[in-house]
């Protein structure tokens, strides 16, 4: 039985009972809506209505039914209840609707709400630099076969991937890459490795992401989080909530810095930052996301750290469209357990050509620091000059990708 066929079933309808059967009264000169062109497309849209309602009914009920066997077992909190109901539910039903494979969508689904009935009774400790745990549970494959359920492969883009072999080329020498790019979605990482893993293997595995708290404390992204390599950090969005957690949030990342440092002296290492500090949102009258401006303090600490290490540091802007897929809360800083959504979608990457930091020279943080600094310019005239360069290419080679996606 075809799929669309079963879940009809399930649902006690069928495709007899949607278009109607012949009857007496018509007799031979009934002619079916299919038969009609000027009925067939809205008769197929429809059908195709209520056969996606039908099985978001069924995912719902099913789901709900292994969410409260749960809940009674592991006393899980009800906020993330209501939480993984409606991310189980958006998620089946979307691979339902683009002819995904439902036996494997159901696994993951099993496989991800053991980790998390897990997690929530022992939370995994990330450290400041969190390597990617592979076994014995493998938490990388389980966010790639998840994202590889949403995103619409056929369609997505993954533009200057010359730059992207330069890249390889420079850590496999023992060069650092940094990677400035707008940041969308919580999928970011995986949505990045299923654009890249096959045409260029190891590249996107390897990379490490600068990470908030949001996707190392909440229940649901934990998994997701411990399949990636990350350092682990407090956004200046979340540094100051709650106040009395500032001074301890101040010091660790200050032990972020450091092992940070530590990375860029060994060599051969590509780290992604998000230089706005979070997600970007949608324009409140445009209703358009937009990439959320750069902060400057953020990429000039990159590039004095990589100038400490004493090892040749390559940055290139990196346009990520991602929303579409797991589009982020219209507010800023709301609490850790927040609902997600998640839709099927062509996703959008654009490397830019490295940045040339030739033209733009260094400015003086203390005397002669970084060597050969001058006064003729401001230290943060400098540092913001760079920083709207990077974040300008970012957002054309986005408006780009919006024009070829969206």
């Amino acid at each position: 039985m075809k799929p669309s066929t079963l879940w009809l079933s399930l649902c006690g309808l069928s495709h007899a009972y949607l278009v109607g059967p012949p009857s007496v009264a018509t007799g031979a000169g009934w002619v079916p809506p299919s038969a009609q062109p000027q009925a067939r497309s809205s008769a197929t849209m429809i059908l195709g209505a209520i056969k996606d309602k039908a099985a978001e009914l069924v995912v719902a009920e099913k789901v709900s039914k292994k969410l409260s066997d749960a809940q009674e077992r592991y006393n899980i909190p009800v906020k993330y209840v209501t939480v993984l109901k409606g991310f189980f539910v958006n998620y089946v039903t979307e691979v339902y609707k683009n002819g995904g494979d439902m036996e494997l969508a159901e696994d993951l689904l099993g496989r991800l709400l053991k980790q998390v009935l897990t997690l929530a009774k022992e939370p995994y400790a990330f450290e400041p630099y969190h390597r990617a745990i592979r076994e014995p549970f493998d938490y990388y494959a389980m966010g790639q076969d998840f994202a590889r359920g949403l995103v619409d492969m056929d369609n997505s883009l993954c533009v200057g991937a010359d730059n992207v072999g330069k890249i390889q080329e420079q850590l496999a020498a023992g060069d650092n890459v940094v990677l400035l790019a707008n940041h969308q979605s919580e999928a970011d990482p995986q949505i990045f490795s299923i654009l890249l893993d096959e045409s260029h293997p190891g590249f996107a595995e390897a990379t490490i992401f600068v990470a908030g708290d949001r996707v190392t404390t909440d229940m649901l992204a934990m998994p997701f989080s411990m399949g990636r390599n990350l350092l682990c950090i407090f956004s200046k969005k979340h540094v100051d909530n709650p106040p009395e957690q500032k001074s301890a949030k101040q010091r660790h990342n200050k032990m972020v810095m450091k092992r940070m440092q530590e990375l860029f002296k060994e060599g051969g290492k590509c780290i992604w930052v998000a230089p706005s500090g979070g997600r970007d949102r949608p324009n409140e009258e445009t209703g358009e996301y937009e990439c959320a401006p750069f902060d400057a303090k953020s990429v000039e600490m990159f590039r004095l750290m990589s100038d400490k290490a004493k090892r040749n540091t390559h940055f290139y802007p990196l346009s990520m469209l991602t929303f579409a897929n797991c589009p982020p809360p219209s507010s800023v800083g709301g609490a850790v357990g927040e609902e997600r959504t998640v839709k099927y979608a062509a996703a959008g990457l654009h490397f830019a050509d490295e940045v040339n930091l030739e033209l733009f020279k260094e400015g003086c943080v203390v005397d002669n620091f970084p060597e050969g600094c001058t006064a003729d310019s401001t230290r943060e005239e400098l540092r913001d000059a760079l920083a709207l360069y990077c974040h300008k290419t970012v957002n054309e080679n986005y408006k780009a990708l919006e024009v070829k996606l969206l």
